[in-house]
């Protein structure tokens, strides 16, 4: 591990960069700045860490160990086993910058909560980290507490090709819970070592990306114990939400850039004023962009994670019962509906880690993140000229006064459905063009309107 005592780092690094400004470049917008990296620094001492390893984890380990490359999918055997170890980051620091009350970005990295690291790569966390720093920004790379058990009892050899393996939803949203510890850790010990970080506590952001960005949301959105299942206290108990590291700091961060994420319970927002940026393809099967349990797909995102001298596994059958999560698209409804500023880039027909799929997607998100935390670092309105990239076509459902009707211009004897945000049909029926459908029954909230053959339309109903 590389420690070094904050204040002699920073002091040593804060001085001006002349050159930089010299060329008009600007803070938080340009990059000006070399920077230098702290590895593995503790932000919270003696958590508890899985360490039972799942046979599955232990040969995905050797598979990796044997080609260079890979990577490991954490499961466990149990929660019961465990060892005390520190939550780490990694810092990355603008050299020569005399600033002292800098903004702060904490990027958390993806891996269906079983794999990655602070150090990815291949899901952009280092290029994200390498680039805000450069802009004058101090980062933390969040090296959350990965894994998830896995119930094999009828599995006992796990390279068997009727095997399979099964995830229980509570088991999985323990997991979650865990990183959300760590994420609530991570911003109360920056908040702690302002100074010393020379931040300004109240500017602290977040970027996630999948896994990192359903934390990223569930920082920003829950407050306590309460807002999580109370399905999750079993034994062993995990404890309350701040149970790891410094106390008596606000735990929840300033704002969020959510890369397909998603939240357990939208009712969590309440009225929630923080800034975020959702950015989504329409066609998540990973992380949904409406509702639905994440990972439908997990048999594939696995394969694509295990090295080729571990095809054996690949055939294994992972059964995965994953709780219910709201994604950007409702997270975007419920805002709108209570008038809460934020920004969007939904994409049609794209599919997880879009960014993937094209040089112009990669630079189109993270220049949209870019600006979002430009605009919060300095104090702007976090709107944006850049319309967001969704493929429609026009309409032929008109809203009423109030949201409080509907009615079509071209169709008849069309079908309709009114649905709530969790997906329950509220109303149903026919549509006509010259006829009005009365939605004045309804109660207050935000509903999504399917006509037959147009695009769903959100609405919300305020009496």
């Amino acid at each position: 591990m590389n420690h070094r005592f904050f204040g002699a780092a920073v002091v040593g690094a804060l001085l001006l960069a002349l050159s930089s400004f010299a060329f008009g470049a600007e803070r938080y917008k340009d990059p000006m700045f070399e920077y230098e990296v702290t590895k593995d620094w503790p932000i919270a001492k003696d958590v508890p860490y899985l360490s039972a390893k799942h046979t599955i984890t232990s040969l995905l380990e050797l598979a990796v160990a044997s080609e260079v490359s890979g990577t490991v999918a954490y499961f466990y055997e149990n929660e019961y086993t465990t060892e005390k170890k520190p939550i780490l980051v990694d810092i990355y620091m603008p050299k020569k910058d005399t600033a002292t009350n800098r903004s702060m970005v904490i990027v958390s990295h993806g891996g269906a909560f079983v794999a990655g690291h602070k150090d990815d790569t291949t899901q952009k966390t280092v290029t994200y980290c390498d680039s805000l720093a450069a802009r004058g920004y101090v980062v933390f790379s969040l090296e959350y507490r990965l894994g998830v058990t896995l119930d094999s009892k009828a599995c006992p050899v796990v390279t068997d090709k009727d095997c399979q393996l099964t995830i229980d939803s509570v088991d999985f949203a323990r997991t979650v819970y865990r990183g959300v510890q760590d994420i609530r850790a991570a911003v109360r010990y920056a908040r702690y070592k302002a100074k010393d970080l020379a931040i300004d506590p109240n500017k602290i952001y977040l970027i996630g990306n999948s896994a990192g960005a359903i934390l990223s949301l569930e920082n920003i959105y829950s407050s306590s114990k309460d807002d999580f299942p109370t399905y999750i206290d079993k034994e062993p108990l995990l404890g309350d939400v701040d149970e790891y590291g410094e106390k008596g700091y606000d735990a929840r961060a300033n704002g969020a850039a959510a890369l397909w994420g998603a939240v357990h319970n939208i009712d969590m927002i309440k009225d929630n004023k923080t800034p975020v940026l959702l950015i989504h393809g329409t066609d998540d099967g990973t992380v949904y962009f409406k509702t639905g349990r994440p990972l439908s797909n997990v048999a594939g995102v696995l394969q694509n994670l295990m090295p080729e001298t571990a095809a054996s596994l690949a055939s294994i059958a992972l059964d995965l019962h994953a709780p219910t999560l709201y994604g950007s698209y409702v997270i975007d409804s419920v805002l709108t509906a209570k008038n809460v500023e934020h920004l969007t880039y939904f994409v049609e027909g794209m599919k997880h880690e879009f960014y993937d799929d094209g040089e112009e997607y990669e630079v189109e998100v993270r220049q949209r993140v870019f600006n979002f935390l430009y605009n919060l670092s300095t104090e702007k309105p976090i709107t944006s000229s850049v319309a967001p990239v969704m493929l429609t076509k026009a309409s032929v459902v008109r809203m009423g006064l109030g949201n409080k009707s509907f009615s079509v211009s071209a169709g008849n004897n069309m079908g309709y459905l009114v649905a709530d945000l969790r997906g329950r049909s509220v109303m149903k029926g026919k549509v006509s063009a010259g006829s009005q459908v009365d939605l004045s029954g309804l109660s207050n909230g935000v509903y999504v309107l399917q006509v037959q053959g147009e695009k769903a339309i959100r609405f919300a109903i305020q009496k």
